[in-house]
């Protein structure tokens, strides 16, 4: 049984998620671990241009005040973390489970997996690796692309011969960090990342 890790409490909790809630107690954490008034926190933002006064700052870590999208960007430039460390909650170990919405928690290295754009959040096990590839290849820019979408296009390729051998046909084994299948005779038809489950 995996430990659940509550959303921080809010004044108010009505229309607050737990995302807002991790949010605002994220960003009271990292202020606090910098040593950084909010006096401090606040001139820092003004810098960047994104001007939040210290009494918001204040409701923010109280849970007064929601954060959109431009104070979360700015907040993460001004705390120097990434947004995504404002938007889900520390935990003891990955096993914890993290609320993403009243409805949906996952164990803590599922939810940051998800959220670093590495896999989606609920992959079934019919072509775990096509699913993950493709969540990986829409999580990313354009420019960005081109390797991924090159190991999607293969993995469609080997999925086919796959289909036409027959699931049962092939053996899986693990090579380093790779599950490799074969044919029984020795015909590679898969190749991908080992994850931890």
């Amino acid at each position: 049984m995996t430990a659940k890790t509550p959303p921080p409490e809010s004044p108010k909790p009505s229309g607050w998620g737990p995302i807002s809630r991790y949010v605002a107690a994220n960003v009271l954490r990292f202020r606090t671990d910098r040593g950084l008034s909010t006096t401090r926190l606040s001139a820092a933002l003004k810098e960047i241009g994104h001007s939040i006064p210290a009494t918001g700052i204040t409701r923010i870590e109280k849970g007064e005040r929601r954060v959109d999208s431009d104070d979360l960007v700015a907040l993460a430039l001004a705390l120097n973390v990434s947004p995504t460390a404002l938007l889900l909650p520390p935990t003891e170990d990955s096993e914890t489970s993290v609320q993403l919405t009243e409805q949906v928690g996952l164990p803590a290295r599922k939810a940051w997996a998800w959220i670093d754009g590495e896999e989606p959040h609920a992959p079934t096990e019919r072509d775990r690796y096509g699913q993950v590839l493709r969540f990986r290849l829409d999580s990313r820019p354009e420019w960005d692309r081109n390797p991924l979408r090159q190991q999607y296009n293969e993995l469609l390729a080997q999925s086919s011969r796959r289909s036409s051998i027959g699931e049962a046909s092939y053996e899986w084994t693990k090579e380093d960090d790779e599950w490799v299948a074969r044919t029984p005779n020795g015909l590679e038809v898969f190749r991908g990342p080992v994850r931890d489950e």
